[in-house]
């Protein structure tokens, strides 16, 4: 019998050697983008005049893998005819696509327990949704993922997340996610689902948690696109729990909290890469603008992913196919893009709006924030802002469609019509149920108490009301939220809503500094002077606590704990805890025997430095605190070369950080005391330098 540690191995390369499997699930089970997408599957919505799943499919195919699982519930026959009739399911296509129908599914869950009862899951597998948007190549993280597996055998999920902070525009307005992570491991220790409203001011952890760990990060700074690498126990660990349904806040959640299961979940965090999800609306709308800023490369409209297309990039973010008609007197302003064989009149003007293929747009037409699908026709003198108008849409002479209206297949609307923002339109009525009900039910319960019906010379045009899941106790406001082109301002928040912020937080508040949490629950700061009050009052805070600390001898740990709960509570950063840190630190040095009390204190203190220092950024921002702060006093400069020496030579500080710092504007363009300092340390640079050189001849 082999070693242990060889059939370890031998049992980690066979698994490498598997296909690699992937799920697509093409529903998201909610009730976003009606009444389109009770026509039209979400999966084949058209994002820059491309169907959603393409970008989900091309991330796929250059990331290796082989094996996909297209889990279908709701318009199966469609998203089945046109998968059959693209490349990704003829023979010479690297991906094996692979249709499942799960038609009595009614949530994730459901879907990921029909694949365990199927047993199409072998291997290692990524799981993602129908509308992932990204030009990320998943190999190393899909690498870490097994490393892991490796060393934790319990591990059976890797998240992936990206950085973005919370007022980032690719963030969802309605929600947000809390991850509680293990910075040495990127292990997730705890993960809180939050709604924008109401408001959350507090979250719960379990002791345990703290327990055998020196520090932990609490981050809303991660969008999450919900791109998991998942082990093959994940759907077994959905069929013995039948009542978790969605995947984090029941799945993750669940597994993080149990005490039975014993097992991991980690995080795989990016910053360049872009990766995001067209969950809502407003997703939509933001991510159709980033590709056309080129946020995306190289997924731009010129890539031509779809078959006939022959898109030319021009100034100004502005890609016209080859066949494309323009009369002389329209204006195409920036962000625009324009599909084959459409037609603009004259003295019509189109900006940062996406206009589909056949479609004809008439005389004196103003498209501004418009995202025309295909075969729509638009008459004459008609204004439309910031809405969706889906295949074959044609709207009259004279019509007016304002913000945030989603115009569904086929209807028709005019002439001198003025559809009222955030209108829902559709030729058919609002069925009273879920999306996911019965066919059978909807046919007898739809057309009764229909309230708002457009007529005119066409077919009723029903008005579809926006509502939260049946199943869900989701606050209807954070559907708006994320609905199209919505204004905050029109949002309704009761008064109770802001006392409570205010009480809970120690802060002021007003209606801005309530509207501007929305975007990033957790961000209670609020922003302008209330983020500068709150980083002052917090960084008093910090100084008191690290003074007590110094004063009563606490150990480091006690000290990094208890800085940790403050930075925590007050949503502090561990920026502002250095810029405090670092000047006590240097304080405590006696100025009449400074090398030994230099030694004396950074001896006792510097695992503390180290604890809230975690990148070679993070070191950059300790020197430039050190070079600031001794070269405040006169006397202090004096430490200033011996505390640099100091903290390299005890590894708080490497030597790529300080030829950083070095070569950096910061440390060059401050004060004139600053820029001596840093002469001083043109010595010590000239040491490092010579000692690599040494190094590399000794090789």
């Amino acid at each position: 019998m082999p070693p242990k540690n060889k059939r370890q191995n031998l049992q980690a390369d066979d698994e490498e050697e598997q296909p690699l499997q992937a799920v697509i699930l093409t529903d998201s089970y909610d009730e976003r983008f009606l009444p389109i997408s009770h026509e039209v599957p979400r999966c084949l919505m058209p994002l820059c005049n491309i169907p959603l799943i393409e970008y989900t499919l091309e991330m796929l195919a250059i990331s290796d893998v082989q094996d996909v699982f297209v889990v279908c519930t709701s318009h199966i026959d469609k998203i089945k005819s046109y998968l059959e009739n693209s490349p990704w399911m003829k023979s010479n296509c690297p991906l094996n696509v692979q249709i499942v129908q799960t038609p009595e599914c009614m949530s994730v869950g459901d879907a990921i327990r029909e694949l365990d009862a199927r047993q199409l899951i072998t291997t290692d597998f990524i799981l993602t949704s129908g509308d992932l948007i990204s030009n990320m190549k998943l190999d190393k993280a899909i690498e870490a993922h097994r490393a892991r597996k490796r060393t934790d055998k319990n591990s059976i999920m890797t998240m992936l997340l990206k950085e973005a902070s919370p007022t980032h525009s690719a963030r969802a307005k309605d929600d947000s996610s809390i991850f509680v992570m293990d910075p040495l491991s990127d292990r997730c220790v705890h993960y809180e689902a939050v709604e924008a409203l109401p408001r959350k001011h507090r979250i719960e952890m379990s002791p345990e948690v703290f327990e055998r760990r020196t520090q932990i990060e609490i981050r809303n700074d991660l969008l999450d696109p919900q791109l998991d690498i998942c082990s093959v126990e994940v759907p077994a660990l959905f069929t013995e729990n039948f009542d978790w349904q969605h995947l984090r806040k029941d799945f993750v959640h669940g597994i993080l909290t149990s005490d039975i299961l014993g097992k991991t979940i980690y995080t795989h965090v990016v910053s360049d890469p872009y990766i995001a999800r067209v969950q809502n609306e407003q997703l939509y709308s933001v991510i159709s603008k980033h590709i056309l800023n080129r946020w995306v490369f190289p997924i731009v409209p010129e890539t031509n992913l779809k078959a006939g297309d022959e898109y030319e990039y021009m100034r100004g973010n502005i890609y016209k196919n080859a066949e494309v008609v323009l009369s002389r007197s329209c204006i195409i302003d920036e962000n625009v893009q324009i599909g084959k064989n459409t037609v603009i009149g004259e003295n019509s003007r189109v900006g940062n709006s996406i206009i589909g293929r056949n479609c004809y747009i008439g005389d004196n037409v103003v498209l501004e924030g418009a995202f025309v699908w295909d075969n729509v026709v638009i008459g004459n003198n008609c204004k439309i802002t910031n809405s969706i108008l889906a295949h074959q849409v044609t709207v009259l002479e004279g019509t007016t469609i304002h913000d945030g209206c989603l115009v569904s297949v086929g209807t028709i609307i005019g002439r001198q019509q003025t559809i009222p923002k955030y209108s829902k339109l559709s030729l058919l009525p609002q069925p009273k149920t879920s999306m996911f009900a019965d066919d059978s039910d909807e046919e007898n319960e739809g057309e009764e108490d229909q309230e708002h019906v457009l007529t005119g010379d066409h077919e009723p045009v029903y008005f579809w009301s926006a509502r939260s899941n049946d199943d869900d106790d989701t606050d209807i406001r954070n559907v708006y939220l994320g609905s199209l082109a919505y204004d905050m301002a029109d949002l309704e928040i009761a008064d109770h809503e802001l006392s409570d912020s205010a009480s809970e937080v120690g802060a002021e508040s007003d209606d801005e500094s309530d509207l501007g949490s929305i975007t990033g629950a957790f961000n209670l700061g609020g922003a302008g002077t209330n983020s500068a009050k709150r980083s002052e009052e917090f960084k008093k805070e910090i100084a008191q606590t690290i003074e007590r600390s110094l004063e009563e001898n606490h150990s480091v740990d006690t000290a990094a704990l208890e800085i940790t709960g403050l930075r925590m509570s007050s949503n502090g950063t561990y920026t502002e805890v250095r810029e405090v840190l670092i000047p006590i630190l240097i304080d405590r040095i006696d100025l009449a025997s400074p090398v030994p009390s230099m030694k004396k204190v950074f001896t006792k203190w510097g695992d503390l430095v180290t604890k809230v220092t975690h990148s070679q950024d993070d070191q950059v921002h300790v020197l430039e605190m050190i070079q600031k702060h001794c070269a405040s006093q006169s006397a202090l400069g004096k430490l200033f070369l011996g505390t640099l020496q100091l903290l390299y030579n005890m590894d708080i500080i490497e030597e790529d950080a300080i030829m950083q710092w070095y070569d950096s504007e910061a440390s060059q363009n401050g004060s004139a005391a600053e820029i001596a300092l840093r002469e001083k340390a043109t010595k010590f640079i000239d040491w490092l330098n010579e000692a690599e050189e040494e190094d590399s001849d000794d090789e």
